[in-house]
This record gives structure tokens, sequence and C-alpha cells, in this order.
């Protein structure tokens, strides 16, 4: 409604529209939110405002997450896609260990997080991978039904995003 992300945030942090009590949550989430949806198209935004179908919403903000975290897409495309690929058929949890060893050596701010931080970020992404439907509560990789009104849309460079995903040409 707003199409202005500073109204936007203001909205939140202000008129409580996420009914949120706590102000510093509000901002935090709020913040998390707008950066995530700003990386959205309007027509993807159009999507979450009206479609009503959870799968293709669900697809609709993994790709805003995609979109914006290069952890999030680098691990899909060297981890998930991988394994997935190769016919491994779990994602456990080493596989995400050994990939934020590898990249804190490119990004040493990684270095810097706590051992709670980092096992919180884990558990908060695994929970991700699973409420999309990468994998299920044992790590087992699940083929991934793209809604068929998105599949057009999704850009081959995108199509990564969707490691366990089959794609028709």
């Amino acid at each position: 409604e707003l199409r202005d992300w500073k109204s936007v945030r203001s909205a939140i942090d202000n008129d409580d529209i996420l009914m949120i009590r706590s102000l510093s949550s509000r901002k935090r989430i709020g913040l998390e939110i707008c950066k995530r949806m700003q990386r959205l198209s309007d027509e993807e935004l159009q999507t979450l405002a009206v479609c009503g179908d959870s799968a293709q919403e669900t697809a609709v903000c993994w790709i805003a997450i995609c979109r914006t975290y290069e952890f999030v897409r680098d691990f899909l495309d060297n981890v998930v896609s991988a394994r997935w690929s190769d016919g491994l058929g779990d994602l456990p949890q080493g596989a995400y260990e050994g990939f934020f060893s590898e990249a804190s050596l490119t990004h040493p701010e990684l270095d810097s997080l706590s051992e709670g931080t980092r096992q919180r970020l884990r558990n908060q992404f695994f929970q991700m991978l699973r409420e999309v439907g990468f994998i299920d509560a044992d790590g087992a990789l699940l083929p991934y039904l793209v809604p068929f009104a998105l599949e057009p849309a999704i850009s081959p460079e995108e199509r990564c995003f969707f490691p366990t995903a089959t794609f028709t040409e």
C-alpha cells in the first residue's frame, strides 16, 4: 500500500502493524522484513499480498531470502544442490559446519560469532529448510515441487534457490 520502504519501517515501528509488543523486537523484525521484501519485484509483492496459496507465498519469501543472503545462496548451490545431484539423500548438520568453516576463510567476520550465535543460526537455517520443504525433520533431502504458477517467473540464474526441484525446459 505505501510503496515506500521508509514509510513501511515507520508503520512497523510506530504503528505496531506487526502487533509485536516490544519496540526493539518490532525494529529488529521490521528491518529484516523490509530488507527481504525490498528484493522482490512489484509482481512478487503482489503475489504475497493477494495470492492465498501458501506454497506459492513460501516460495516467494524464499526467493527474497536467497536474494538477500549470499551465505544462503552459496550453501544451497555448493552443498544442497551438490548432495542432491550426487544422489546423497540427506543433509547432515556436519555439512553446514564444514561449509561455515570454509565460508569463514573468505568472510572473517564469521569467526567473530560466538558459539551460541553459530548454533542458533544453524538451527534457524535448518528450520527454514524444513519449512520450505527441502528437508524433513530427520534431515533427508526432499524433492521440491515449485508452484506451477511461479515456475515461469523464476529466472534460470535463480533456479539454484530451489536445489531439489526439477524445472521443465
